[in-house]
C-alpha cells in the first residue's frame, strides 16, 4: 500500500532519510532460518502483507491470520520443524454480506488484524482509500476498525460471516487522511491501541513523527501520544503485551519499537531497534530498501514475527546480488512476494 506514494520525490526523500540517518549496526537478527517467502509450495502467496497476528498451534503447526492491502486474509500454518520452515497458505472465503459491504470499498485496504479472543472476533483495521474530488472527506466514512464472525473455530475458520464497523470518538480521525489511516492496532480486554501511519498536515508528504492512540473499550476515554520525543516516526503494526506493554514496526525506519507505559499512559520506557532485513537464505543481502515491514505479532513463547508489504517500486536487489540468486528468488521479487521475519526479543 504505502509502496505507491503519490509522487516520486517524497520516495526518494524517505530513501534517503532511512539510508544516512537512521543507520545502526546493533541490529536484531532474524533466528531459526528465518525470513521465508510468503508463498507455498501450490504458488498460493499473500500479497502486499500489511497486518499479522498469531492465533496458536495445530498438528504441530503455528497458525497465523494475515491482512493484505488488496483486500485479502489467509491463514499462514507454518512447519517450524523443517529447515527452513515450510508454509501452507490458505485464502479465506466472505460470506454474501461480508463481500457486500467490501463491494462499497474503492480499495479494500486491510492494514491490521487481530483475533479479540474473548469475544472470539477478529478485529480488522480498514485505511481509507476513497478519494473523490466531489467529496474529499468520504474514506472517512469507512476507514477504521471492523468487527468480524467467522465460521467454525478461529484455527480452523475458512469464511468470514459477518462484520460491522464500531463506533469509536470522532478525535480518532481527526489527523487521518485518504490512504493514511491506522495502520497499527491491537487490543487488550480493557484498550484498544491505534497507531496512525504517520501526521501529516497535508496528507502528502512524511513527517517524522505520528499518533499513537489508546482507547479506554469500556469508558470510551481516549489518550493520544506523539511520537517524535521515542524516535518513532511511522507505526505500521502494533501488538499489545498487556494494557502497559506494547511493540510496533515503524516502517519508515525500518525499526522495531517497545513502550511500556505507566498507569495513568505517560511513557515509563521506550526503545527503539534496527531490524536486520536480510532475504530468505542469504543472510548478508540486507540492504534492499524496497523490503517494507508493516506487521508484528509473538507466538507463546514470546517470540516476535514481522510480515512485509514491499514497496513495488525498489523491491529489487542490486546488479550485483541479482547474479548470486536463482532464477526462483528473482522472480520472487519481480513478482513482489512478501517476506517472514522471526526474532527474539532484545527490546525489554
Amino acid at each position: 500500500m504505502r509502496h505507491v506514494l503519490r509522487v516520486l520525490f517524497p520516495l526518494v526523500a524517505i530513501i534517503i532519510f532511512i539510508k544516512f540517518y537512521f543507520g545502526s549496526s546493533d541490529e536484531i537478527m532474524s533466528i531459526d532460518n528465518y525470513p521465508i517467502w510468503l508463498k507455498d509450495s501450490s504458488g498460493k502467496r499473500t500479497v502486499q502483507t500489511s497486518g499479522l497476528a498469531y492465533i496458536g498451534m495445530n498438528e504441530g503447526k503455528k497458525i497465523f491470520i494475515s491482512c493484505d492491502d488488496i483486500g485479502k486474509i489467509n491463514r499462514l500454518s507454518v512447519d517450524e520443524s523443517i529447515n527452513p520452515p515450510t508454509i501452507i497458505i490458505t485464502e479465506i472465503s466472505f460470506s454474501e454480506q461480508v463481500n457486500s459491504l467490501f463491494q462499497k470499498f474503492k480499495k479494500r485496504d486491510m492494514e491490521d488484524i487481530y483475533y479479540d479472543s474473548l469475544n472470539n472476533k477478529i478485529l480488522l483495521s480498514i485505511e481509507g482509500h476513497e478519494y473523490s474530488s466531489y467529496d474529499p472527506e468520504i474514506y472517512r466514512q469507512k476507514e477504521g476498525i471492523y468487527e468480524i464472525s467467522f465460521n467454525k473455530d478461529i484455527l480452523t475458520f475458512d469464511t468470514l460471516l459477518t462484520i460491522k464497523r464500531l463506533k469509536l470518538p470522532k478525535d480518532v480521525y481527526a489527523h487521518t487522511f485518504d490512504n493514511i489511516s491506522f495502520e497499527g492496532f491491537s487490543a487488550t480486554e480493557n484498550y484498544f491501541f491505534l497507531g496512525l501511519e504517520n501526521f501529516q498536515i497535508k496528507g502528502d508528504s512524511f513527517s517524522d513523527s505520528t499518533i499513537l492512540y489508546i482507547l479506554n473499550r469500556k469508558t470510551n476515554e481516549l489518550k493520544s501520544i506523539t511520537t517524535g520525543e521515542l524516535k518513532i516516526s511511522t507505526i505500521c503494526g502494533l501488538y499489545s503485551v498487556d494494557d502497559y506493554n506494547i511493540y510496533g514496526i515503524d516502517r519508515n525506519r525500518k525499526n522495531m519499537f517497545y513502550i511500556k507505559f505507566n498507569q495513568d499512559f505517560t511513557v515509563e520506557k521506550s526503545v527503539v531497534q534496527k531490524m536486520d532485513l536480510s532475504i530468505p537464505m542469504h543472510p548478508d543481502m540486507n540492504n534492499i530498501i524496497g523490503i517494507a515491514p508493516e506487521s508484528i505479532t509473538f507466538d507463546d513463547a514470546g517470540n516476535i514475527y514481522v510480515a512485509t508489504d514491499p514497496w513495488k517500486d525498489i523491491y529489487k536487489p542490486d546488479m550485483e546480488e541479482r547474479k548470486r540468486l536463482s532464477t526462483e528468488e528473482l522472480e520472487n521479487f519481480y513478482t513482489f512476494i512478501p517476506m517472514m521475519y522471526k526474532f527474539n526479543n532484545q527490546l525489554n
